[in-house]
């Protein structure tokens, strides 16, 4: 049973523990609590010594009759056989009167105490007066005394009343408000489980929210939130926006990779072929094969770690270096100049002395390799590279460079929409529709601009002004 009991209470604690709704209601049921009880203890000490007063008040107005009807005639106290107020001559009476003399003998009582055994001796202290609650053997009472000299005898007039009365009414009085205090603390209780429940309904609405984003059937929180959830609430919104942009950066990043390798692959893929052919025809003077398949995997390497540093930055570096862009550009097209040996492509690269990219290499070979990739891939035999150096209207120093070919162009409609991922210009060239996708991001990294515009060889020219 112990067991039992320590088991049950454990599972309430850790309830109270686990809820905020619970914990509210227990601190504010304790508070109310210790409330209630110091109010009632408030009101029945105020009660008490409001009913001590007017009994004492009373007490005090019977022993001035008694004083008020008493004489000395021959050294002797002499008392009227009726008294004006009529509570000392009845029987019942619950007033009592006696009169004592210095040494505390009762001389005089009134007709109402003849039912009555009263005990009570007065102290004869000095004191004029004294008002207090007597217990004896008969009873409780409340008695009032004053010490006075009638022609020079000392004598004390008491009057008593029993405290039977008082103590009914007090009882009665404390059940009813014991009573009331309950029905108002369960009242009060109910009152802040209610307010509790309005107060506690944004926590619930945050709460659905949660639920929905787990679900995945919404993506941030939702609503208009209290002044002290709005800051808790827009840092969620924040982190979840910063976990979503960093998966969609790390998608982004493995279609960007797979992109990227697809050069180098095709190179290989090339080779590979090439030297199949030539064994089937008998050559021997095979091409320096070991040099080329060493190029491509140190290429797709710096690949690798490239893409998965901006996975992780997706911002230019702070190390900027001098790159020389006509030897990147000559590589590029020496690679892909074997991809696409089939079309007999007829490039023309005119680059201005002196021009240099200052950045990173790899965003260089980024951006035109992605370029010159879709000029091969497009175009019908010609290719046409420019690249030359300039100042803007506020003396700032860029490399403008222009890509053009004579393929199909790109329509005016469509120049906006092939820049976003996944957006293909022509659905019939194979592709994944992110190599300009790629350019852009990097190209905006550098706070640099491209346009498309319409080539004189007939097709696409694309246009780079590319700040450092």
């Amino acid at each position: 049973m112990k067991k039992r009991f320590a088991t049950l209470s454990r599972i309430s604690l850790f309830n109270i523990k686990s809820s905020l709704r619970l914990r509210v209601l227990l601190a504010s049921g304790i508070m109310l609590l210790v409330t209630l009880i110091l109010v009632m203890l408030s009101v029945m000490a105020s009660f008490e010594s409001a009913q001590f007063g007017a009994i004492r008040k009373e007490l005090a107005a019977d022993a001035n009759v008694l004083l008020t009807a008493a004489r000395i005639e021959n050294g002797k106290l002499v008392m009227p056989d009726k008294l004006p107020d009529e509570k000392f001559n009845q029987v019942e009476s619950p007033v009592l009167g006696i009169v004592y003399d210095v040494a505390s003998n009762p001389i005089w009582r009134s007709r109402s105490t003849l039912d009555e055994v009263v005990h009570y001796v007065p102290d004869n202290d000095g004191e004029i007066t004294e008002f207090d609650l007597s217990s004896d053997p008969a009873g409780k009472y409340f008695f009032y005394d004053i010490d006075v000299s009638l022609d020079g005898i000392p004598l004390t007039f008491v009057t008593l009343t029993p405290a039977t009365e008082y103590f009914d009414v007090f009882n009665s009085f404390r059940r009813s408000l014991m009573f009331w205090l309950l029905f108002t603390g369960l009242g009060m209780l109910l009152m802040v489980w209610l307010c509790m429940q309005w107060s506690l309904h944004p926590i619930r609405q945050l709460t659905r929210n949660l639920k929905e984003i787990e679900a995945g059937s919404s993506e941030r929180l939702k609503g208009e939130f209290p002044r002290e959830l709005s800051k808790l609430t827009a840092a969620l919104n924040q982190l979840l926006n910063n976990e979503r942009s960093q998966r969609e950066r790390y998608r982004d990043t493995m279609a960007d990779l797979a992109h990227s390798l697809k050069t180098p692959l095709a190179v290989l893929q090339t080779v590979q072929q090439s030297e199949y052919l030539q064994k089937q025809a008998g050559d021997t003077s095979l091409p320096d094969k070991d040099t080329i398949v060493e190029e491509q995997v140190q290429r797709m390497n710096q690949i690798i770690s490239y893409q998965l540093q901006r996975a992780v930055t997706r911002q230019k570096g702070l190390v900027k270096n001098h790159i020389d862009v006509q030897l990147v550009i000559e590589r590029i097209t020496r690679i892909l100049n074997k991809v696409y040996q089939h079309k007999d492509v007829q490039l023309d690269v005119h680059v201005e002395k002196g021009c240099e990219f200052t950045g990173e290499e790899q965003d260089l070979m980024e951006i035109m390799g992605n370029l010159l990739e879709n000029a091969y891939k497009l175009c019908l035999q010609n290719i046409r590279v420019s690249v030359t150096s300039s100042d803007d209207n506020t003396g700032k120093r860029y490399l403008e460079v222009v890509i053009e070919d004579d393929g199909p162009g790109v329509p005016m409609n469509r120049r906006k929409d092939i820049l976003k991922r996944g957006v293909r210009a022509d659905s019939r060239t194979p592709g994944q529709g992110i190599g300009l996708a790629i350019a852009m991001e990097i190209i905006d990294s550098y706070e640099s601009l491209l346009t498309i515009e319409d080539s004189g060889l007939g097709g696409a020219l694309f246009r780079i002004k590319l700040y450092s």
